[in-house]
């Protein structure tokens, strides 16, 4: 499965996936790409804190209305 760029640019409500410069960062300067798509506030709200749990994230998925 290919994901692209644009859908882990905007995953998480708008934002980013926490994981994206690990993911992206052999094939594009990510780091440039957001600081210049995001304000310091949504890459703080995208990256900050600790990271969901792998049940929290089942959870939340589950509650989401189809």
């Amino acid at each position: 499965m290919l994901v692209e760029f644009s859908y882990c640019t905007s995953m998480n409500e708008g934002l980013p996936c926490r994981n994206i410069i690990g993911c992206w960062k052999e094939r594009t300067d990510v780091i440039s790409f957001l600081k210049k798509s995001f304000s310091a506030e949504e890459l703080k709200k995208a990256f900050g804190g600790p990271p969901k749990t792998r049940i929290d994230r089942i959870i939340e998925s589950a509650r989401k209305p189809d």
